[in-house]
């Protein structure tokens, strides 16, 4: 599959919604404050609505790439706050990128101030992006009054540039969507660059905000105490399995599934999907030799296809949401949609290779991911790994519970993979 196929410029959409990630609720501002991958509590300042009035927002026509960076006379970088300059020789599209440096603090931020301001109610934002060293990217839109919307995502090292899907985070102030007038790309690393290209909108999901709900790892908890607890509140899921660590039966297995439990959560509406050969993280396998990395990736669709969990054969997680530029390039040829990085929520994919999940959430994480996406739309996907620790089954019960009422009271939908992929990629 080609990573162009899915991009198309000049698409419209409408239905406004936000989504949030880590760090959502935080009261604090970036100039000052470090992000952590952690979440933080509730932010005092948060409006009640996102938008500025109680109108239904005319569709913007933004979506596409709204700066390919080909002219940085428009972006100015603050000199306490780092420098930018031209790289011909990465780029996404066109004939450069921008490439930042950070001053000793670690931050480094670069800002476009727009002659006519923009109306961003139907569209989320996002960037191709890539740096020297695993960190937090964070785009603000601001209104003239410096009030802000904040969204963000995690950029992985030595990779080629590629889009990524921003999740909004934090709101400060009350922003007013209809009129923003400044695009801030904020970076936290100390002495390592970030290259950014293609500053791009995609449409945000429709409300009711969106969940998914990611079993990953093919442990034998999956069935033993998630299907229980998910029959029980009247939800599915998806298990991302490897397929060399099942087996016929439980001598075979361990502490991971056998057939015949996979195909009773298949029976119960879960998606099946693929999570490598091993469930190994990729960049293990990647540094034992191409072939190996090959045989990770590719060998599940085979099994899944035979087993009969054609659907789920699309479909791929990233073990631990890490990936090399490799173990990406196979993924992208060979599935539909793939899942990895550090924001809770999105808007429609502008990368379905990429499709953000959450971390696994800690107690009282969970709901509040949760009614964020409520509050504010998007597409949130929580992954959940071995159910044995207290911490984590107390984690994963609260989810469950809270999700089901916030579906009963129709502030959320709970989707599928497959409905990701035909209805959510731009």
């Amino acid at each position: 599959m080609d990573r162009r196929t899915y991009l198309a410029t000049g698409l419209t959409a409408g239905a406004a919604a936000f989504a949030g990630c880590a760090d959502l609720g935080s009261s604090e501002d970036t100039e000052t404050d470090e992000p952590s991958d952690d979440q933080t509590d509730d932010d005092n300042d948060q409006p009640d609505d996102t938008e500025s009035d109680d109108s239904e927002p005319e569709p913007s026509g933004l979506t596409g790439t709204f700066d390919d960076f080909e002219d940085l006379d428009l972006w100015f970088a603050h000199e306490d706050l780092g420098s930018v300059e031209a790289d011909t020789e990465r780029y996404y599209e066109g004939s450069q990128s921008a490439v930042f440096d950070p001053e000793d603090d670690g931050q480094a931020r670069i800002r476009r101030s727009l002659d006519e301001p923009i109306d961003i109610r139907d569209v989320v934002p996002g960037i191709a992006m890539t740096a020297e060293t695993d960190s937090i990217v964070r785009i603000q839109l601001q209104d003239e009054d410096g009030d802000y919307v904040e969204y963000s995502q995690r950029v992985t090292d030595d990779m080629d540039l590629e889009r990524h899907n921003f999740g909004l985070t934090r709101i400060r102030g009350d922003p007013d969507l209809s009129e923003i007038i400044v695009l801030q790309v904020i970076h936290w690393s100390e002495d390592a660059r970030l290259w950014v290209d293609d500053f791009h909108f995609v449409p945000a999901a429709d409300q009711p905000g969106k969940v998914m709900l990611q079993f990953n790892g093919g442990y034998e908890t999956h069935y033993t105490e998630a299907l229980p607890v998910l029959q029980e509140h009247g939800l599915t899921a998806s298990a991302f399995v490897p397929t060399n660590r099942i087996g016929p039966d439980a001598a075979a297995a361990g502490d991971r599934l056998t057939y015949d439990q996979i195909e009773e959560l298949s029976s119960a509406g879960w998606t099946i999907g693929s999570f490598s050969a091993q469930g190994t993280q990729l960049s293990d396998v990647d540094s034992a030799g191409d072939d190996d990395l090959e045989t990770n990736i590719t060998d599940p669709i085979e099994w899944l296809e035979e087993e009969g969990y054609e659907e789920g054969a699309r479909f791929f997680a990233f073990p631990g949401s890490e990936y090399t530029q490799a173990s990406y390039d196979l993924v992208q040829e060979h599935y539909d949609l793939a899942f990895a990085g550090r924001a809770p929520a999105q808007g429609y994919a502008g990368n379905p290779h990429l499709c953000s999940v959450t971390d696994s959430p800690e107690p009282g994480e969970g709901p509040e991911l949760l009614e964020w996406t409520a509050e504010h739309g998007g597409i949130t996907t929580i992954p959940f790994y071995r159910l044995e620790e207290s911490d984590t089954i107390t984690a994963f019960q609260e989810t469950a519970a809270r999700l089901e009422e916030l579906v009963d009271e129709g502030e959320l939908e709970v989707i599928t993979p497959a409905e990701m992929a035909d209805q959510y990629v731009f």
